[in-house]
């Protein structure tokens, strides 16, 4: 595929109707999805990521953006946007993510 025909990056929400809950756990954080039903254990990093997509009501983020927003990056760090990338795909798998084609 040419750059003129790369597909756009990736943008990511929360789940449609799916409101989060946070709770900490010492060092770390549960999220419950009410409309699954399901807890699951994060980190403290991926409750800041979840925490901070939850406030935005629905708008989509990309992956550069976030790192921007969350950790003041202005100048594109590749390894920390793949891992982020990584972090966003793994939430999308958990059913707390979607991601947004713009």
């Amino acid at each position: 595929m040419s750059e003129a025909q790369a597909a756009p990056p990736l943008q990511w929400r929360l789940q449609a109707g799916s409101p989060l809950c946070f709770r900490q756990l010492d060092d770390q954080f549960l999220v419950f999805n009410a409309a699954s039903g399901d807890t699951h254990l994060l980190s403290a990093s991926g409750h800041e990521l979840l925490q901070f997509l939850n406030e935005q009501d629905a708008r989509p983020w990309s992956a550069q953006a976030l790192a921007q927003a969350l950790l003041g990056e202005s100048e594109q760090d590749e390894d920390l946007c793949l891992s982020l990338e990584r972090s966003l795909h793994y939430f999308e798998q958990l059913g707390l993510l979607e991601p947004v084609l713009r």
